[in-house]
């Protein structure tokens, strides 16, 4: 099994299978005009969310966000590795799987890794029986047996890892796996020392690392694992394996700031809780639950620091709102956290405190109102900017209609003149400004300039390219932009290559060919997104549209560089200056042609 598999097998594989037929055996279809309905086999609902696209060979859900091709529903709704999808979706099709030679499979190479995690889990589970401060430690805070064996709960002693490990694995395996870090001498270490352990699995339940907590007095409290091949922090969830585990059809899910809460909630038979490993709340984050669930809850302490993270986690949970995607919000009293709560009022008295939670609009509304009063003419203009510049990052248009008209309800303006101010440009911040920002405030990239940005252009631009493969994308705009430099550019590059090589390719086979590339969620993304063209050609015409202003951008970008105080030209830089100045003049001027 060793080795790559090709792309080009991918691709006829895509091309011979039918996503249709290969849902169709595992959740009931029923036709929906060109599409396919069903309840979505990955959250619970009653009315069906869930459509299958046989012309894109793609699959989404409205309700919790899940979407994909063949290939990512095996993976999901089986819990499938991508190469045990391949073998899967090639049986169905009567293919064998080729392999590339000279390279390694993933799977085989991290397999190391994965083994020594498990070891050490096995080895902090044997210590912590043998360890009555430890256990004593987890009785108090409320922690059973029963729950302890269900997390894996265990102990790190002062030493004593790399000895019982060293049979097995080597210290670079060690290192690699974040189990052993280094010293200066060359040897290495145990990272996690007299610290109650908490393994942090995968979504198919493999420990990709850990958490550790001290008992007595010492810093960090909390320690996880490093970056490694198998554990990225800004994408990992504490708990997400064990609440599907406990609840393969979930209502909602519910995100506290740490193990102890989760477990802690668990105990007390509240199985729906997960964390972010102690790290903000990302968008990565967000798309990973929404794919289980449209409802998340999350819940902040009720001080200063719970408000910054409050604001921290809105602004990324604005752009994530679309469909029947719900997030709520819910302050704990001050001093209290989940895991206290539920231990002073009871299963019930949590419950009924979630069911208060405030809705994401609501919350918008109420932090703005904290730092900018709306009981004066000021405050509300300095409400309404703030507001409007968050608004300009949301995507579904029906979510933003509503957070417009509670904005213009709050600050006494016409909705007009709210949506005017979503295309104005922002002034330029002063000293004042910027040495008065709120502390509390909504984080910097929410508080950019609204209107159209750079991102949302390549958005809309790569949008329209992987919904319509069989569209003429060959415009001389969209050419010339694909020679530019970055990630988005090489992106349409692959696209626009992909598509001269094989003109009949549908949207599930250019995306599988940025699976192992890290903006392959935001292209999955993408490629639901509602467009609202009606025509084709108002699709190929925007297209261009955005590709002439990313153009235009990128020349006066470059015009700046070259022309800034002090800069010294010679021949080519000269030769350059003019072609985009005269390039940029043709731009700017009246354009008479129209996309054919």
């Amino acid at each position: 099994m060793a080795g790559l598999i090709p792309q080009a097998f991918i691709d006829e594989l895509l091309e011979r299978s039918d996503i249709v037929e290969v849902i169709q055996r595992r959740v009931s279809l029923k036709k929906a005009g060109r599409e396919f309905a069903a309840c979505c086999p990955f959250h619970g609902e009653k009315t069906p969310s869930f459509y299958v696209s046989p012309q894109k060979q793609f699959y989404h859900c409205f309700g919790c966000g899940a979407h994909g091709t063949a290939i990512s529903f095996l993976m999901e709704y089986e819990n499938l590795s991508f190469p045990e999808a391949v073998e899967q979706l090639a049986e169905l099709a009567g293919l064998e799987v080729p392999r590339e030679a000279g390279g390694d499979d993933k799977r085989e190479a991290h397999a190391p890794l994965y083994e020594a995690l498990n070891a050490a889990a096995d080895y902090y589970v044997q210590q912590l029986r043998q360890t009555p401060k430890a256990v004593e430690y987890l009785k108090n805070r409320g922690i059973d047996g029963t729950t302890a064996r269900d997390y894996q709960i265990g102990w790190a002693p002062p030493s004593g890892l790399i000895e019982a490990l060293k049979p097995r694995f080597t210290p670079q395996q060690l290192v690699d796996a974040g189990l052993a870090a280094r010293r200066d001498d060359g040897g290495i270490r145990e990272r996690f020392r007299a610290r109650i352990m908490f393994p942090i699995r995968d979504r198919r339940g493999r420990i990709t690392g850990f958490g550790g907590r001290l008992i007595e007095d010492g810093e960090p409290k909390y320690l996880n694992s490093p970056e490694s091949e198998v554990f990225h922090k800004g994408q990992t969830i504490y708990g997400l394996f064990e609440a599907r585990k406990a609840g393969t059809r979930l209502d909602d899910i519910v995100v506290v700031e740490g193990y102890m809460d989760v477990v802690g909630l668990a105990r007390a038979g509240f199985r729906r809780a997960v964390a972010c490993m102690g790290t903000a709340l990302t968008r990565a984050h967000l798309d990973s639950l929404f794919r289980q669930v449209s409802r998340i809850t999350l819940c902040f302490d009720g001080d200063a620091a719970g408000r910054r993270a409050a604001w921290r986690s809105l602004a990324e949970a604005l752009p994530a709102i679309q469909g029947l995607r719900e997030v709520r919000v819910l302050f704990l009293p001050e001093g209290d956290d989940p895991d206290s709560l539920v231990l002073r009022d009871g299963l019930a008295g949590w419950e009924e405190r979630l069911a208060g939670a405030l809705p994401l609009s609501e919350t918008l509304v109420r932090l703005l109102r904290e730092e900018h009063p709306t009981d004066t003419a000021e405050g509300r203009t300095r409400f309404a900017h703030a507001a409007m510049k968050l608004v300009a990052t949301t995507r579904d248009p029906l979510f933003r209609d509503q957070l417009v008209e509670r904005i213009a309800e709050e600050t006494h303006l016409s909705r007009e003149r709210l949506e005017q101010a979503l295309t104005e440009p922002a002034p330029a911040p002063s000293a004042h400004d910027v040495r008065d920002e709120p502390r509390g405030g909504p984080p910097a990239q929410a508080r950019a300039a609204g209107g159209e940005t750079p991102p949302a252009l390549w958005g809309a631009l790569l949008a329209r390219i992987l919904q319509h493969p069989d569209l003429d994308w060959s415009q001389s705009e969209i050419v010339q932009l694909a020679e530019l430099h970055g990630v988005a550019a090489a992106t349409l590059r692959e696209l626009l290559e992909a598509l001269r090589e094989h003109p009949a390719r549908h949207t599930a086979g250019l995306l599988e060919r940025f699976r192992d590339q890290r903006h392959f969620q935001r292209l999955m993304a993408l490629a639901h997104q509602e467009l609202g063209d009606r025509e084709e050609a108002v699709t190929r015409q925007t297209a261009v549209d955005c590709a002439r202003q990313l153009l235009r951008q990128h020349y006066r970008a470059r015009i700046r560089e070259l022309t800034r105080p002090g800069a010294e030209l010679g021949t080519e830089q000269r030769a350059e200056l003019a072609r985009l100045t005269q390039q940029l003049q043709k731009f700017d001027a009246p354009r008479q042609e129209n996309v054919e």
